[in-house]
C-alpha cells in the first residue's frame, strides 16, 4: 500500500495494528475510535478482565483477545501532526489511561454517553448506562469555539444504538460533534477500528477527509453502503 492514495477516503479491511505503521508520522489530524473494550464481570466468585466484542474481530462478549490499549495509543501518537484523540473505553482502561496521559502531560476530559435505555439487568450491580470516551489532546491541536452551548457538554444523552450485524455503534451526532470541535475542513481524520462506519460517514458529510480501517469483510461492505447516502440526518 502507498500513502496517500490508498489511505485518505479509502475503508481499508485489515487488522490496524499492522496498517498503522504504513501511515506517515505526523500526517493525521485527529483519531476517533472505539477499539474493543476491557470489562470486568463476576466469575467464581472473583472479578476478571476481560474484552468484549465491540469489534468483528473478538468473538463473542467477554472473549478475550490480544490487545493491549496502550501500545496502541503509543502506536496512534507517532501518527498525529498534534495529539487530538477521542477514545471510546469502558471503566476498566481509565486507571492505564490516566497513567499514559500523565507520562506525556497531555491535557484530557472525560465525556459520558449516558444511555436513556440500557439493558435492565442489575445482577447486584448498577445498570451499565455509562460508556466512557477519553478525549486527549495537546497545546496547539485544533479547537474550535462558537459552535454552540449544547455541543460542548460532556455527559451526552441518547438511547442506546443500533443497527443490522452491528452490537455496537456509536451515535451519529456524538461522532459529528467530535469532528466539528476538533479538526477544520479537509483535516485527516483516522479511525483504525471503522466498524460500521460513522466516523467515516460523518467526515465526509463536514468536508473532512477520512482514514477507516476495519478487520470484518462484512463491516467494510456494510461502512462502504453507508457511505453512499446522502441524507444523513
Amino acid at each position: 500500500m502507498k500513502y496517500p492514495d490508498d489511505f485518505i477516503n479509502k475503508i481499508i479491511c485489515g487488522d490496524c495494528l499492522n496498517i498503522i505503521k504504513e501511515i506517515p508520522n505526523k500526517c493525521v489530524d485527529l483519531v476517533i475510535t472505539d477499539p474493543p473494550y476491557k470489562i470486568q464481570f463476576v466469575g467464581k466468585g472473583c472479578l476478571a478482565n476481560r474484552y468484549d466484542h465491540r469489534k468483528s474481530a473478538i468473538d463473542g462478549i467477554g472473549s478475550k483477545v490480544d490487545f493491549n490499549l496502550i501500545p496502541f495509543l503509543d502506536a496512534l501518537r507517532l501518527k498525529l501532526k498534534k495529539m487530538n484523540m477521542y477514545v471510546w473505553m469502558s471503566k476498566g482502561s481509565l486507571p492505564e489511561t490516566f497513567d499514559w496521559i500523565r507520562k506525556y502531560k497531555y491535557f484530557y476530559d472525560l465525556l459520558v454517553w449516558s444511555k436513556i435505555n440500557p439493558i435492565p439487568a442489575t445482577n447486584f450491580k448498577y445498570l451499565s448506562d455509562i460508556e466512557y470516551c477519553m478525549f486527549i489532546r495537546e497545546s496547539g491541536a485544533t479547537w474550535n469555539n462558537g459552535l454552540g452551548y449544547e455541543i460542548y457538554k460532556k455527559v451526552m444523552r441518547d438511547n442506546a444504538q443500533f443497527l443490522p450485524g452491528h452490537p455496537t455503534p456509536k451515535p451519529l451526532w456524538m461522532i459529528s460533534n467530535a469532528i466539528k470541535i476538533s479538526s477544520k475542513e479537509n483535516d485527516i481524520i483516522l479511525d483504525p477500528f471503522l466498524g460500521s462506519g460513522t466516523t467515516a460517514l460523518a467526515a465526509k458529510y463536514f468536508n473532512r477527509n477520512y482514514i477507516g480501517i476495519e478487520i470484518s469483510p462484512e463491516y467494510c461492505k456494510y461502512a462502504q453502503d453507508r457511505l453512499k447516502q446522502e441524507v444523513l440526518f
